[in-house]
């Protein structure tokens, strides 16, 4: 063997070591230092002990995290495992991200039995997967159920319900609540309760022309124009005071009340949002979502991890993950896309078959592409009926209008894309 030959293979193997023992590298999006160290102090104790594999995580703000990891994919040098949001489709149409269900179909469809199917939306395009969910938020209703027992009012269970008891609350001084007026995600309750959707399920054009979608609209709308609920909400103080009978928040409003509120303990209860009946069924989806974790295209290291996604999401490790950060940050929630491992959080029992039914009733968001973008439609058009008394009917319908104008030009730049994966297919 000539010394050229030796020289290379010696520093192959040197680049393949140095490769190696870098370990996997995992960006995690809206963690701060202290929910890093105790999933960093389970990997360091476990998984790499269990499988050789060294992992570090590192947490990202919501701030920075999406040109933060644009940046990285334009150069190429990202790390192993991207968390991401709804924006995922960028990633993924780029190239950036491989599809976990080609790269392992078995497993990849075993674990997606395990997790919640309503934060599955975002990155499922076609038969393609791009990610998995790691946590799990919806909203959900807290009730003043004290002061409406006096007031002889059950806790409403649809929007019909709420609007009936409002005269008698305003009467009384009080008022029923939902969220912000301009909150993208209390008007996508009552759509898609409704029947309606923002996109369509091609992930290129809107389905806020929809029937569905236009009536769930309205009926969003007069929520606040005709039956007076509070365009803005002062926290939970008036709710606390007793001023307002109900809101709708995040699954962190148990915690948060319980730690906060103690003198109205017993007093409130959490239940699942008002719904809409209707076809004989009751539909009381509010909107689920999560932070995505997809493998890097550019990563050396797909195999291993893959292997720390399916230990990560887990039933025991998520429910550790959960049940310690719920244990030492007082206030602080983080529930698990694991449907068995959300079974084992440390939540009282009623409490968290609430938050189950709620995440289960959700309608999945829908994979779309530049969703940051087409959310500003929506936001826009329930600027336009609320605050400045347009007709609800023509600002949705101008909204759809504008929306798949915008797609239908990302589809353009997209075509390269969208060609290679068809390409893909062929070759599958």
């Amino acid at each position: 063997m000539s010394k050229k030959i030796a020289l290379t293979i010696f520093v192959v193997l040197v680049l393949s070591i140095i490769t190696l023992g870098k370990g996997i590298e995992f960006w995690m999006v809206g963690w701060g230092i202290e929910m890093a160290k105790i999933a960093q102090g389970l990997i360091d104790s476990q998984f790499t002990p269990e499988t050789g594999i060294e992992a570090k995580i590192m947490p990202i703000a919501w701030g920075d995290y999406y040109a933060k990891s644009l940046m990285a994919l334009a150069s190429g040098d990202t790390p192993d495992i991207f968390s991401l949001g709804s924006e995922i489709a960028d990633f993924a149409l780029r190239g950036g991200l491989i599809d976990l269900a080609a790269f392992k179909p078995t497993e990849y469809a075993s674990l997606e039995k395990e997790l919640f199917s309503s934060v599955m939306g975002p990155f499922s395009f076609e038969a393609r997967r791009f990610a998995l969910p790691v946590d799990v938020a919806a909203l959900v209703g807290v009730y003043r159920n004290d002061l409406l027992n006096e007031m002889g009012m059950a806790i409403p269970k649809t929007w019909e319900e709420l609007r009936s008891y409002q005269p008698k609350a305003l009467a009384k001084g009080k008022t029923f609540a939902f969220m912000n007026f301009d909150e993208l995600w209390a008007a996508y309750t009552v759509i898609t309760q409704n029947g309606g959707q923002f996109f369509g399920a091609d992930g290129f054009t809107s389905a806020l022309d929809k029937p569905e979608s236009v009536n769930g609209f309205i009926e969003y709308v007069e929520l606040f124009t005709k039956h007076k609920l509070p365009l803005q909400l002062a926290g939970p103080e008036p709710f606390i005071r007793g001023d307002q009978l109900n809101y709708v928040d995040g699954l962190w409003a148990y915690p948060t009340l319980s730690v906060a509120a103690p003198s109205i303990a017993g007093k409130w209860r959490v239940d699942v949002v008002p719904g809409i009946q209707r076809d004989g069924q009751l539909y009381y989806g509010s909107s689920a979502g999560s932070v995505l974790l997809g493998i890097s295209a550019s990563s050396k290291r797909k195999e291993d991890a893959w292997k720390f996604l399916k230990w990560f999401l887990s039933e025991d490790v998520l429910a550790e993950v959960s049940n310690t950060i719920l244990a030492k940050m007082n206030g602080w929630l983080w529930l698990p896309a694991n449907k068995k491992a959300m079974q084992k959080v440390n939540l009282p029992k009623e409490v968290r078959d609430v938050y189950f039914r709620q995440i289960e009733a959700c309608i999945p968001v829908p994979y779309a592409v530049n969703a940051l973008v087409q959310y500003r439609y929506v936001h826009i058009a329930i600027q336009k009926s609320i605050l400045q008394k347009e007709n609800p009917r023509e600002a949705i319908l101008e909204a759809a209008k504008e929306m798949n104008s915008e797609m239908a030009r990302r589809k353009k730049e997209y075509n390269r894309f969208l060609t290679e994966l068809a390409k893909k297919d062929k070759v599958k």
